[in-house]
């Protein structure tokens, strides 16, 4: 992973530093999973044991997010093919989606809820129950898994009188950091991952950052220190690639769900760039100057287009727009960073630990506990069914 920005052409010089200890990081909750060695000895695999499944996974927010956030990089061509996801309660899009499909034996459809209560989770399991027994699917909560708290909840409940398969939930992993958790890769695993290589990268990525903590956190510094001196108060990130498009997503719900705690938190837009070049770019470039930008990239060599062929080849013309875009940002003297990966999960977990890192210092700058969500409590209750 390489990050850089343009703060030299801004003559921008920065010193400004947040005390942390990157033991206190990596001890969170949220990492159990890759550093306690036994973590999911407790789950059983069984049924996915040389075997995989089209899957369907229901859920809001983290609950499904953070699989599709692997499941996207690892292959865009199996989204919508053999894992779908649902994490909008809209009835055409299930029923339109599960009405085209043959149901049989080879459909997994996995729900999940933290709190097995939510009014979102209640739809997706009586809508889906509604629709297989309009399509006369036989015994079709044998193809249900539930993830949810091992508690007196709705969903437990449900599962013990239908006798469907629960996996528990972490009780001390939030949805929006459940990326290294059986919310996750639960998914992953019943179309064909290997838990084993997951973890493998995730666990190198993390042996790799913890090594380059100190240079990386400069960059996270830097981006701070100038927000606060140039009174900016929009993050703006930009993908260009469907690979990555969803680090966008998460990246957003983690920004604001940790951090939007008091009036003067900043908003996070996430932008996808090739579309937004032909819609947002004009306020971009033109409008307030209240925003900085961040550009999360795959590492694809630019090629100049000189035919046809160029022109379509791979992500060629993404790249020369968002090199196109980078520029005139920069022309604008805009704060521009570039985050690169390579195209391996490797770097791509490096990512996503890079990004946890960033709401980790911003939380200790700003003073505050960015894994409650008390606003969204409140909003559950009043709209509890």
């Amino acid at each position: 992973m390489i990050i850089k920005n343009n703060l030299k052409k801004l003559k921008f010089l920065s010193n400004f530093k947040i005390k942390y200890a990157i033991d206190d990081f990596f001890s969170l909750d949220m990492f159990n999973p890759i550093n306690q060695k036994n973590y999911f000895d407790s789950y059983s695999f069984t049924i996915f044991k040389n075997r995989s499944f089209r899957t369907h996974v229901l859920g809001m927010g983290g609950s499904s997010l953070s699989s599709k956030l692997l499941g996207q990089f690892l292959d865009p061509s199996s989204i919508d093919k053999k894992l779908f996801f649902y994490d909008n309660p809209s009835p055409t899009k299930i029923k339109n989606s599960l009405s085209d499909l043959k149901i049989g034996k080879k459909d997994k459809f996995i729900f999940i809820s933290k709190s097995g209560n939510t009014i979102e989770t209640k739809y997706f399991l009586h809508l889906v129950t509604r629709i297989l027994k309009q399509k006369k699917v036989p015994n079709f909560y044998e193809s249900f898994i539930f993830i949810t708290e091992d508690k007196n909840n709705y969903m437990k409940n449900f599962a013990n009188k239908k006798n469907i398969l629960c996996f528990d939930h972490d009780p001390n992993i939030g949805g929006r950091f459940s990326i290294f958790s059986i919310t996750a890769l639960l998914p992953l695993i019943s179309v064909g991952y290997k838990l084993d290589k997951i973890l493998k990268s995730l666990k190198k990525a993390k042996k790799i950052f913890h090594k380059n903590h100190i240079k990386l956190s400069k960059s996270i510094f830097e981006i701070i220190d100038y927000e606060k001196k140039r009174g900016l108060n929009i993050v703006v990130g930009l993908t260009y690639h469907d690979k990555i498009n969803v680090i966008n997503e998460w990246y957003r719900q983690i920004f604001a769900e940790s951090l939007g705690k008091n009036k003067k938190a900043k908003n996070y837009i996430s932008s996808y760039g090739s579309i937004d070049q032909h819609s947002q770019f004009q306020l971009y470039i033109d409008g307030p100057y209240d925003k900085n930008f961040i550009f999360f990239k795959i590492d694809n060599k630019k090629k100049s287009i000189v035919s046809n062929s160029s022109l379509i080849e791979d992500n060629n013309l993404m790249n020369v727009l968002e090199e196109g875009a980078i520029k005139t940002l920069e022309q604008k003297k805009f704060m521009v960073t570039q985050i690169s990966i390579k195209n391996d999960l490797d770097n791509y977990c490096s990512l996503l630990y890079f990004l946890i890192f960033d709401i980790y210092l911003r939380s200790i700058h700003e003073n505050i506990n960015f894994l409650d969500q008390p606003a969204v409590e409140i909003l559950k209750k009043n709209t509890k069914a």
